[in-house]
């Protein structure tokens, strides 16, 4: 049998049945989720490298083959290490046929996006999806999806996926009421080995609105956040304050990184901050400030 045929023919839904025995709700959404993705016929997905994206491209490369295009936006505001792991969901969605592109797009040379306005990713969606559209129009896919959840989708303020909305970008995990914690729990099932991964989040969300977004900012902060991670910290975020950072980690964390204040003071140095302080990480928020002044 080729690894190709062997991709296709994998049963998912025996897999989660097996592995979720005590979590009849969970499979279920799983089970509408199959149904949906089959019901789609073919489509574009938008792959990030966050596990949702890439737990949603399993499925669906896994029921369709060839006939799903996974896309991967080469955005300033892209991190690093979403990009690394946007090429081995799409690398490993080649073995059932999957097509998998990085396609340049240009949000941050729109000023609506790069004034910074709390609609800002909507700007940044539009761009994306807008690109995805045109392509699924031309080569013959029936719809673009993204990776958004059913958590996403409850969230109050959400301007990418109104975008999402307009252009016609269906959210399948969302569709098939599926939580943030849902999908880590059936990753992890599928014996994915990303299922416990860091929320992630562009670049972009480390500045706050108002300020202009430029690329030498968001480089600068992404190379002062691979640093902090370098020295062992999984949940970071660097906020860029203007000369100062914000350095956020999970609250269990925070004793560590001023232990290691010498270390984190060189990496956000180097980075090009003049200072930082310590913050704790609060999700979508900016943390609540601690030890202002380091």
């Amino acid at each position: 049998m080729t690894v190709r045929r062997a991709a296709l023919e994998r049963d998912l839904v025996a897999e989660v049945r097996a592995a979720l025995r005590e979590a009849p709700t969970v499979v279920a959404r799983f089970e509408r989720l199959v149904a949906l993705v089959d019901g789609l016929g073919s489509c574009v997905l938008a792959v990030s490298g966050g596990i949702d994206s890439t737990f949603l491209l399993v499925v669906a490369s896994t029921r369709l083959g060839e006939r799903c295009l996974a896309i991967t936006a080469d955005s300033a505001a892209l991190p690093a290490w979403d990009r690394a792991d946007a090429r081995t969901a799409g690398v490993a969605a080649g073995k059932a046929g999957t097509g998998w592109r990085v396609v340049p797009t240009r949000e941050v040379d729109d000023p609506r996006y790069a004034d910074n306005p709390r609609s800002r990713c909507y700007f940044c969606k539009a761009e994306v999806y807008g690109t995805l559209d045109r392509i699924a129009r031309a080569e013959g896919f029936a719809w673009v999806v993204d990776g958004a959840n059913a958590t996403d989708a409850g969230a109050a303020d959400r301007p990418g996926m109104a975008a999402a909305e307009t252009i016609g970008v269906r959210s399948p995990l969302a569709e098939a009421d599926l939580s943030k914690d849902d999908v880590r729990m059936l990753a992890r099932a599928l014996g994915m080995p990303g299922w416990d991964r860091p929320s992630s989040a562009c670049l972009s969300s480390r500045i706050p609105h108002g300020a202009r977004i430029t690329p030498e900012r968001l480089r600068r902060v992404e190379t002062a956040e691979l640093g902090i991670r370098a020295l062992g910290f999984g949940q970071v975020r660097v906020r860029d304050l203007g000369d100062v950072a914000r350095v956020e980690v999970e609250a269990t964390e925070t004793d560590r990184l001023l232990g290691t204040a010498g270390a984190v003071d060189a990496v956000i140095r180097s980075a090009g901050f003049g200072g930082w302080a310590a913050g704790t990480y609060a999700g979508r928020g900016a943390g609540d400030v601690a030890n202002v002044g380091r």
